[in-house]
């Protein structure tokens, strides 16, 4: 009996799905999906588990956001042509949009249904997964999210290095400034030394005095 590969289900359930990101200006990219504007990425990703072994395959969604400036400030280098792979302001797995917190990974098994597979998917990217990134389509809503960043997904230590970043790039040092002296104050405990230089150091690159 010929069974189909599970990167061979994974891609035909991606393929279903790819005229619904390119309507919301995502392109496509290995596995991940990159809407790129104003400076800011945003990006779907498929994340797979154990594609070598057919029984335990699976895969889930994650998002990403990623800002040109906050890249280049805090690591010195030029964005890197996959934006995923660029220092990350916001992460999250599918389950941290649902209401119930849980995470949903998909078997890729032999013998399960990629269309079935796929209209779940699709639904789930319509709702909360597009709405979720289209919070984000420019550096000034970027920031305006991040100065209301208590819910958000991923590290507030680098939501407020990025904020920074963000509030220099608008004229507001002062305010800059102001993040990254609370960000050191917020993490004064000893043994954090490396991350205080981190932070100085970002700030120095920023024309601040944190």
């Amino acid at each position: 009996m010929i069974t189909t590969p599970p990167n061979q289900i994974l891609d035909e359930v991606i393929g279903s799905v790819i005229s619904l990101l390119a309507e919301g200006g995502y392109r496509k990219t290995a596995r991940n999906f990159v809407a790129l504007a104003d400076g800011v990425a945003r990006v779907v990703q498929f994340q797979t588990s154990q594609l070598k072994k057919p029984d335990q395959a699976s895969f889930t969604l994650a998002v990403v956001i990623t800002s040109e400036a906050f890249h280049e400030a805090y690591t010195g280098t030029p964005f890197p042509k996959n934006a995923g792979s660029a220092e990350t302001v916001i992460q999250a797995g599918l389950g941290r949009l649902l209401p119930d917190g849980e995470p949903i990974w998909w078997s890729l098994k032999p013998g399960v249904s990629s269309s079935l597979i796929a209209k779940e998917v699709e639904a789930l990217l319509r709702d909360p997964v597009l709405p979720f990134l289209s919070r984000f389509r420019t550096q000034a809503e970027l920031l305006n999210e991040l100065t209301d960043g208590e819910r958000l997904p991923g590290f507030s230590a680098m939501r407020e290095r990025c904020r920074a970043v963000l509030l220099v790039k608008a004229g507001r040092k002062v305010e800059a400034a102001q993040v990254l002296a609370r960000l050191i104050e917020s993490n004064s405990t000893d043994g954090l030394d490396g991350f205080r230089e981190s932070v100085n150091k970002l700030a120095k690159h920023l024309g601040l005095q944190a």
